[in-house]
């Protein structure tokens, strides 16, 4: 049991959890409160949207380590669980149970909210790791991008399903309080504009992390047959690649604070928690040459991601200190 549950990766779990907690009740929960309004979605049904994304993401988990088990044997043979600890019968098993499950629970969610064109994301999802495992890992830039885009899906999600029921809520309200339609729909407008600053972020940063991880992987990855950036372009190429991108993130999180927040407390956050990590973390890549200092470097990458999810916790403080 506990093998298995090694091959759905608990710490992604945690991190995709803390991630919709935090975009519902720190960002959107923050700017609502800041203006005495309240989240429209049932906590249940709030609830079953997270563990609906947290089931599909782990049955995607397993069956990557599932399709990986060749790879793995020469990257990282201690760490091989599928065909040791785990039988490969067990783990397609698990796989279906699980995507299978977060697939019934996201249908529920969608139905119930009445935006069963929802009900295509975690569909999406479900197929696109499918997809991933077997073939677009093994493809020049593709695999990186459907990794980054599923994992730009998460706060995205929580923005889908809580905005439009805000805006039938509050709409009404804001109009009968003398604001023009123009106004209403700027108050609205400020929510996915976080929501897609997150979004944006978490697609720049995840792509960032798989370069890094296929500069780590390259000697499995290559007997194996892929395709992925080091492969094809080089090293040197790769790690240039990662050095612009982050370059592109830092002036990005930069522009972000500049224009929209501002503040002490905020700049200390976002340059040492944010800002600070990406660039140590472009330069562990620049400078590595073994595969431990290339996982470091993700690792470096993951601590910038999971400190800027966690300031939209502050959003709701500052908004009301302004």
């Amino acid at each position: 049991m506990r093998a298995f549950l090694a091959l759905t990766r608990p710490l992604n779990l945690v991190i995709i959890v803390l991630t919709m907690v935090t975009m519902r009740y720190g960002l959107l929960g923050g700017v609502l409160d800041a203006s005495d309004r309240h989240l429209q979605m049932g906590h249940l049904h709030f609830a079953l949207l997270v563990l609906s994304t947290v089931l599909i993401a782990a049955g995607g988990n397993v069956i990557n380590d599932y399709f990986d088990t060749r790879i793995d044997r020469i990257n990282k043979p201690k760490d091989v669980i599928v065909g040791r600890r785990v039988k490969r019968r067990i783990a397609m098993a698990g796989h279906a149970v699980l995507s299978g499950v977060g697939l019934l629970i996201g249908l529920l969610v969608a139905w119930h909210a009445g935006a069963l064109r929802w009900a295509a994301i975690p569909a999406f999802a479900i197929g696109a790791l499918w997809t991933y495992s077997t073939t677009f890992k093994r493809r020049f830039v593709i695999g990186n991008g459907l990794v980054a885009t599923l994992t730009a899906l998460v706060p995205l999600t929580v923005g889908l399903y809580e905005i439009p029921l805000l805006e039938r809520h509050y709409t009404s309200e804001i109009l009968g309080q003398g604001f023009s339609e123009g106004m209403a729909h700027s108050y609205f407008r400020i929510l996915w504009v976080g929501i897609g600053i997150y979004t944006v972020f978490a697609f720049a940063t995840t792509l960032v992390r798989e370069l890094q991880k296929d500069l780590a992987d390259v000697k499995g990855d290559e007997l194996d047959g892929c395709r992925t950036v080091p492969i094809v372009l080089g090293t040197r190429w790769a790690k240039a690649v990662v050095l612009f991108y982050a370059v592109c993130i830092t002036a990005g999180v930069w522009t972000v604070y500049d224009r929209f927040l501002g503040g002490a407390v905020t700049g200390w956050c976002i340059g040492l928690g944010v800002m600070l990590p990406i660039v140590v973390s472009a330069l562990l890549t620049a400078f590595a040459n073994t595969r431990e200092k290339h996982v470091l470097a993700g690792n470096v990458m993951k601590t910038a991601m999971v400190v800027a999810i966690g300031y939209a916790w502050l959003i709701g403080p500052i908004l009301k200190g302004a």
